[in-house]
């Protein structure tokens, strides 16, 4: 079980899906703060993963069917709030995001998102067929473990 960001790293490495420190590239201070001045505090335990991973994480993202770097999250962000607004003015019927919610991942747009609002640690939600918010983990640390957990399995089977 991972349960701070150090063992996250030991983790990524013990695992080779980080096999040098060139392949593990975190967000700088000044681009963890851009995202909090437009989105809301990030919990604690979402800034220090964006500050180890949030541009490379070696082999833990690959492909363009999972949005999860630094780049890709202002505009997924930046996109979801269009969406939504977009949808508002057609008359559709949407469930808007929280106002202090922050994507931190999206598969095939669908997002994953957390409640920026400062604490330590958070839930982590997708809405789900219906459009209904579901939690998805009971913190961020147990999401990103299950990220994780996946591709170590897909690298013992040699599809990574």
């Amino acid at each position: 079980m991972i349960n701070n960001i150090q063992e996250l790293r030991e983790r990524l490495f013990a695992s080779e899906i980080v096999k040098n420190e060139q392949d593990l590239q975190g967000c700088t201070s000044e681009e963890i703060a851009y995202i909090e001045s437009k989105y809301g505090v990030l919990p604690r335990t979402y800034r220090q993963i964006l500050g180890l991973l949030g541009h490379n994480a070696g082999k833990l993202i690959r492909g363009s069917e999972i949005e999860f770097y630094y780049d890709q999250l202002i505009k997924m962000n930046e996109w979801q709030q269009e969406i939504i607004l977009e949808s508002i003015a057609e008359g559709e019927e949407c469930t808007p995001l929280p106002e202090n919610a922050f994507c931190i991942c999206a598969l095939h747009g669908d997002p994953w998102f957390i409640i920026a609002d400062g604490q330590d640690d958070c839930s982590v939600y997708f809405l789900d067929d219906s459009g209904t918010i579901k939690e998805s983990s009971k913190s961020v640390m147990d999401w990103i473990e299950k990220f994780v957990e996946e591709v170590e399995y897909l690298i013992r089977r040699g599809w990574r």
